[in-house]
């Protein structure tokens, strides 16, 4: 497991500048071409291969959702991307260079990472979200900017110290936050490391915890936020998906099928009858959130 720990270890470096992100341009000054040639993996102390000779290109600039059945290396090939794991055979290659000859905090300062397992810290509201660098000239403009792009900012501003609360009933004055409000905190983080320089923003099941239409409204959002830096996201929820530039769909190790949302719908493969199931239990069961939300009525 990793916690956001290792998620604030890989945020973005010590700069200082305006928080406005850069207007989304494939090949962005900075934004690294990202390829997985060949790569196998299975972790540690298992025969089991999650990966298998994949090859994957993420292109600079660009949305890419990974979607699969459970099992099917998704959070693994993040975790890759993040230099936790190297892999047992072929290479990552950034900008054409080895991931294993950069010195991973160089790396991990050029990413802006949010895995599933966050971790909430019993720190103030302006030091969970600004961990990448608290001591920034412009922190406090950036807290806030990120909040707005994470859709916190109507819970800091409704805390009673706002920004410095305490978020623990540890401490006088500090309060517990619920599910949806903790993800919506470590997604500020996120997209304050991203502000801070991070050119690779990932996202590792972002909203799990909020619901449908809270969902797709800040997926679209986060997007937005994002532009001009690669956004690699994981999330079992097509009505979400379907909005990324590229959708990456794998099986059994390797990528089983990659394009847009409509081009794969058109396919009538892999990626149409998942997306064709996932309707049709919500349609059944509309209550349910356990597999996500009905994509048609998600996506006016």
């Amino acid at each position: 497991e990793f916690s956001d720990e290792e998620a604030r270890r890989t945020a973005g470096p010590s700069s200082t500048g305006s928080p406005t992100i850069a207007p989304s341009v494939a090949g962005a000054p900075g934004v690294p071409e990202i390829v997985f040639e060949q790569v196998s993996f299975a972790y540690p102390g298992t025969d089991l291969q999650i990966l298998d000779r994949l090859d994957l290109t993420l292109e600079p600039g660009r949305s890419v959702a990974i979607v699969g059945e459970n099992g099917a290396g998704k959070t693994t090939l993040l975790k890759l991307l993040s230099g936790f794991y190297r892999p047992d055979s072929g290479r990552i290659l950034i900008d054409g260079t080895d991931l294993d000859a950069i010195d991973p905090v160089e790396w991990r300062r050029r990413l802006a990472v949010i895995f599933q397992d966050f971790t909430h810290f019993e720190l103030s509201a302006f030091d969970n979200i600004a961990l990448a660098d608290p001591d920034r000239p412009d922190a406090r403009e950036l807290v806030a900017a990120a909040a707005v792009a994470a859709g916190a900012d109507a819970i800091v501003d409704g805390l009673a110290l706002h920004a410095d609360t305490m978020l623990s009933r540890a401490y006088t004055d500090g309060v517990d936050l619920s599910g949806g409000q903790w993800q919506r905190i470590a997604l500020a983080r996120a997209m304050y490391a991203a502000m801070s320089g991070g050119q690779v923003v990932i996202l590792d099941e972002p909203t799990a915890s909020l619901d449908v239409d809270a969902e797709v409204a800040l997926f679209d959002q986060l997007l937005t936020h994002a532009a001009g830096r690669t956004a690699v996201v994981v999330s079992h929820r097509y009505s979400t998906v379907r909005r990324a530039d590229r959708i990456v769909v794998l099986a059994d190790g390797r990528v089983a099928e990659d394009g847009s949302h409509d081009e794969l719908i058109a396919r009538c493969g892999r990626y149409a009858t998942l997306y064709d199931l996932q309707a049709t239990k919500f349609r059944d069961d509309p209550d349910s959130e356990s597999d996500g939300a009905d994509p048609d009525r998600s996506a006016s």
